[in-house]
């Protein structure tokens, strides 16, 4: 009995195990792959792969058939079709990682996502692997160099600040306005896009022309950035991935700088002096300073001080370079450190991921710059067909301002003496005299009743607290319903609230607050007696700026595919609230231990200790606030046949309280349509040699917006008038019920292809810009009381084309692998519509924004130079062709027409290769940078502000002194009294015209990568060590003065920084 009944239990147990079939699925590594979809082809049934990879099939799901077949799927692998035996017990399954080809790339436009295969317009991705060859605290440096169609505006041109890239050029002639499109996780990003930690972005895709770009509508003119950041999937097992870095900077070296030397700016005062021109100062030392070596030469000429003494004390001054001072004081290596960390998983019914990251980083001038921020994003599937999605992202940053900066440390009457010197040879700080004052003036004035009124610069920065704290935060929801497997409806809401708090303390010992103190006391001499309207302590100055912005949408989502048919088609509508408001004050006599203060009288005036005039208290007191609404609705749809056509069309109408009354009555939509051909799937393609072509055309047009040109009038309150104490304020806007979005139309034809085997890849695309009803200056009656002459309306027009080329090629795929990017972009534009210009040739001369008809918007124009006086070194310009030296005429009565146009001021071709080669686990980048058909106005001599503001050049000493001189210079002579006309034109002439054209080496990175599978002692499933080095330096430039055509003369451009760094998943 005992026998039978273990018989039995094994038999049992036997065809327990024999009615299921086991298996398990990983990936070419032999890596689990978990959440796998397994469908048993012949009844349908649905099976998931466990976080192992494994999973089980009961034999009754099967039929009744010898062999079935499984359908396989997972995220970021192929699909496979397996057959199999029904009577195998177990077997092991093998899922291929898809590749990174053009055609499986998917695409967001902030509105929905996209295979590229299926889209007609011009998108650029940035890829997370791509992003991250280069470190730093902010989104958009690390794309700079290495996004197609994008170019980074030069420091040089002046609108670096307001727009740091360009896309496809420009697309307005308000440069405030010219910045693109920022979207953050599908909506758009109002605040300071630098808050955005980068080590949370997944991708960046740039939406570049109108089929891409138009669902954006009246915003996107300029081009449209989206970011996405990192999520997780469903049915992933928990990753956990840890960032860190360190980059340091090199300290800035400031005799790139070319100043005046020490020795000729002496030579030059010394020359003044025997010219009399500081005699008025040294008999009003009340009035006037003077500097150390005009001192010692009066006190030479006094008698005061031997001629062995001076001799002395002027080979002292002209053996000490400033540039040195600001060196050792004030500049250091900058340090940034960046860690990051984050958390992310999903199961099959729902998805987390949290990331905490935190900035701490000191700059070349000491300033200290720290971030931490916090993100949480969750999505849950709450029914089979209905899913929410919710996140929030914390951003909390605090910047505190450092040592002054090169050229920021002037005197009222000018620039420092380039001898100045800021300590004694025991490093003690020294007083620098450089005001209205003369120092045997002012230090004697009040009896010792003031405060010490000597400037220190070498300490005073420390006096100064500077801190800018901001506060982010971005909540966004959704729930999305699926009535259909063909049709989704989404509803989504962002909220968003950034406060800004901006607090300077100015010490009690600060130069700023003794030297206000000091100015409104009133000393009464007869008694010997001082009073303070502005009481002695510390002066705080309190900003504070809020942006409150919420968004709503709703939108409907159909991807269907019957037979060869495909559509995908959206529509919805969208509401927007923009508001900020922002208040500042001063408070005086400020106390921060316990927080007291002192009242200031502000309705009295005042006279000034020195020189009697009356002032006003300074207030520093304002209040500002905006409201910005609009409304939107938008469609956008495509139709795909067989794979090898399809046809885009998108439109978007948009309302906005900024718009004029007859505008937003007008529907006019934005719109956009597209073609695309698959050519090489045609059965008449018969071209092996490329496997892979398709064609794309587009036409559409986008907006542009200003927020700050409304339509209707606004009146700007400024406060309490002093004299009358009451309220008074001043009309900034007035009514323009006409006033609408700027409108850019493109058109854009592009070629995609692959070369066989995969080698070669890439794109070519030419596009063509009209851009109209641009914001322009428009005259109006000046005796509307509006304070000017000219409203803003639209007015003006330009058109502009381009090509933008990207090439990838393998050019080894073996164990040692090279890769090469090739990225090649060109740009021209001109003006044909503005508003009526001068005709004097004065007017343009030196470049800059001008919008002259017929000319690129940035161009740079100068005089025709004649060459130099061989007689006395005068600059020479041309009038009727013959050479002149009649400076008015040159400057006023030639015509714009008679100058010589130079070129664009913006690069016309730019691009990038970049480099990669391969072996083991080893990777070098190497990325070179190009800029070329452009030009700049460099830096030269101009001797009245020489004279009267101490700015020299280091041109002085190319100076013309001889004859014969001006076969080898175009420096003029130095001649005084100096003639500010003479100076503007040889400053404006083409001799200073130079080209920008340059070749430099960007970055280099060097990386390590090791996973688990090749080490398993590796405590991590994968392991990057990297090594970048930045701002390499210029390989060849095209001129002579071994100047960076991207960075102003009187700036350094950025030192070669080094980063270390690792990047680990658990």
């Amino acid at each position: 009995m005992k026998y039978l009944l273990l018989f039995l239990f094994f038999s049992f147990n036997l065809l327990a195990s024999s009615q299921s079939i086991k298996g398990k699925i990983t990936d070419e590594e032999g890596i689990p792959v978990p959440y796998a979809t397994i469908i048993i082809k012949s009844t349908n049934t649905k099976i998931i792969s466990n976080q192992s990879g494994s999973f089980s099939i009961q034999r009754s799901a099967l039929s009744t058939q010898q062999s079935d077949t499984l359908l396989i799927s997972a995220t970021e692998f192929t699909p496979l079709t397996y057959p199999f035996n029904i009577h195998h017990s177990t077997f092991n399954i093998t899922l291929s990682r898809k590749s990174k080809l053009l055609e499986e790339v998917t695409l967001n436009t902030g509105y929905q996502k996209l295979p590229k295969e299926r889209v007609t317009g011009s998108f650029t991705q940035i890829d997370n692997k791509k992003y991250n060859e280069q470190v730093g605290p902010n989104v958009l440096d690390r794309l700079k160099y290495i996004s197609n169609g994008v170019i980074p505006v030069s420091d040089r041109v002046g609108i670096a600040a307001k727009s740091p890239l360009l896309i496809r050029g420009l697309s307005t002639l308000t440069m405030s306005i010219q910045k693109p499109l920022v979207i953050v996780d599908n909506f758009e990003y109002q605040g300071d896009i630098n808050n955005i930690n980068p080590n949370d972005v997944e991708n960046i895709t740039f939406l570049k022309d109108a089929a891409a770009a138009s669902i954006w509508g009246a915003k996107a003119a300029n081009g449209v950035i989206v970011i996405t950041t990192k999520k997780a999937a469903y049915n992933k097992p928990l990753k956990v991935d840890f960032t860190t870095n360190i980059t340091i900077a090199n300290k800035q070296d400031l005799h790139y700088l070319k100043t005046i030397l020490p020795s000729d700016f002496v030579d030059v005062e010394k020359y003044l002096y025997d010219k009399g021109y500081y005699n008025t100062a040294l008999r009003f030392p009340k009035f006037f300073s003077v500097s150390p070596v005009v001192a010692a030469l009066n006190q030479n000429r006094l008698g005061n001080l031997s001629d062995a003494d001076l001799l002395q004390q002027l080979n002292t001054y002209k053996n000490h370079d400033l540039r040195s001072d600001f060196e050792n004081l004030f500049y250091d290596k900058m340090i940034n450190r960046q860690y990051a960390i984050g958390i992310g998983g999903g199961s099959p019914f729902a998805t987390y991921n949290f990331s905490l990251g935190y900035d701490n980083n000191s700059g070349s001038l000491k300033e200290k710059f720290s971030r931490i921020t916090v993100k949480s994003d969750n999505s849950f599937r709450l029914l089979k067909n209905l899913e929410l999605a919710t996140g929030i992202y914390y951003i909390q940053s605090r910047f505190k301002t450092g040592a002054p900066v090169w050229g920021t440390i002037n005197g009222k009457r000018g620039d420092l003496q380039p001898y100045t010197r800021f300590t004694n040879d025991n490093g003690n700080p020294l007083p620098v005299y450089n005001d209205w004052y003369d120092r045997s003036y002012i230090d004697t004035l009040g009896g010792g009743k003031l405060l010490n009124w000597q400037y220190f610069p070498a300490t005073d920065y420390q006096y100064t607290d500077n801190t800018t704290d901001t506060r982010d935060i971005n909540g966004t929801a959704g729930i999305k319903y699926k009535p259909f497997s063909f049709l989704s409806l989404d509803v989504k809401y962002r909220y968003q609230q950034q406060t800004t708090d901006n607090n300077t303390l100015y010490g009690e010992q600060s130069y700023y607050t003794r030297d206000l103190i000091n100015s409104y006391s009133q000393l009464d001499y007869s008694t010997g007696t001082v009073n303070h309207p502005i009481p002695p302590g510390n002066i705080l100055d309190k900003a504070t700026s809020r942006l409150i912005a919420q968004n709503l949408r709703l939108q409907a989502d159909i991807n269907k595919t019957i037979g060869l048919h495909s559509i995908t088609f959206l529509t919805g509508a969208e509401w927007g609230e923009t508001k900020t408001n922002g208040e500042r004050f001063r408070t005086y006599g400020y106390n921060p231990e316990n927080l007291n203060w002192q009242y200031v009288n502000y309705t009295t005036t005042y006279p000034h200790l020195v020189f009697g005039s009356r002032n006003f208290i300074p207030r520093n007191t304002g209040f500002t606030q905006t409201n910005y609404h609009s409304l939107s609705v938008y469609m956008n749809g495509a139709y795909t046949y067989n794979n090898k056509y399809t046809a885009s069309f998108s439109a978007r109408r948009d309302a906005s309280n900024l718009f004029g009354v007859n505008t937003n009555d007008k529907w006019k939509p934005l719109w956009s349509a597209g073609l695309g051909w698959d050519i090489s799937k045609e059965n008449f393609y018969k071209l092996n040699a490329v496997p892979f072509l398709k064609l794309r055309l587009t036409y559409g047009k986008q907006g542009n917006l200003d927020p700050s040109a409304v339509a209707v009038t606004t009146v700007a309150n400024l406060g309490i008038n002093p004299y009358t104490n009451t309220p008074y304020g001043q009309v900034v806007n007035f009514v323009n019920p006409d006033l609408r979005w700027e409108q850019t139309a493109m058109l854009n034809t592009g070629i995609d292809f692959k070369i066989k085997s995969g080698r070669i890849y890439g794109s070519i695309e030419y596009y063509q810009k009209k851009m109209t009803d641009l914001y322009g200056n428009a005259v109006i009656d000046p005796t509307t009381g509006l304070g000017s002459s000219t409203i803003i309306k639209n007015v003006a027009s330009m058109k502009g084309h381009g090509l933008d080329v990207q090439l990838n090629t393998i050019n080894i795929n073996k164990k040692f692998k090279w890769l090469t990017e090739f990225i090649f972009n060109t740009y021209k534009d001109k003006v044909t519509k503005s508003s009526p210009m001068p005709e004097k040739g004065g007017t343009f001369a030196g470049g800059g924004l001008l919008a002259i008809e017929g000319y690129s918007p940035f161009s740079l124009f100068a005089f025709r130079s004649a060459g130099l006086d061989p007689d006395n070194g005068d600059p020479r310009g041309y009038i009727n062709g013959q050479p002149s030296k009649d400076y008015n005429s040159l400057i006023y009565e030639v015509k714009s027409s008679d100058l010589r146009y130079m070129g664009s001021l913006l690069p016309t071709i730019y691009g990038s290769v970049g480099n990669t080669l391969q072996w083991n686990n080893l990777s070098l980048t190497v990325r070179t940078v190009y800029k070329f058909g452009f030009w700049f106005r460099r830096e030269s001599i101009r001797y009245s502000t020489l004279v009267s503001q101490n700015r020299g050049h280091a041109d002085y000493a190319l100076r013309w002194q001889q004859k014969g001189d001006e076969l080898k210079t175009t420096v003029p002579s130095f001649v005084y009294p100096a003639n500010q006309q003479r100076d503007f034109f040889y400053y404006n002439s083409d001799v200073l015209s130079t080209k920008g054209d340059h070749i430099r080496l960007q970055y280099i990175n060097l990386s390590y990568n090791v996973s688990k599978q090749q080490w398993k002692k590796l405590p991590f499933t994968n392991l990057q060590l990297y090594i970048i080095a930045n701002n390499l330096g210029i390989l060849w430039r095209a001129n002579k003065q071994n100047l960076d055509p991207d960075y102003p003369d009187n700036t350094v451009p950025p030192s070669k920084s080094y980063a270390i760094g690792l990047r680990a998943q658990f």
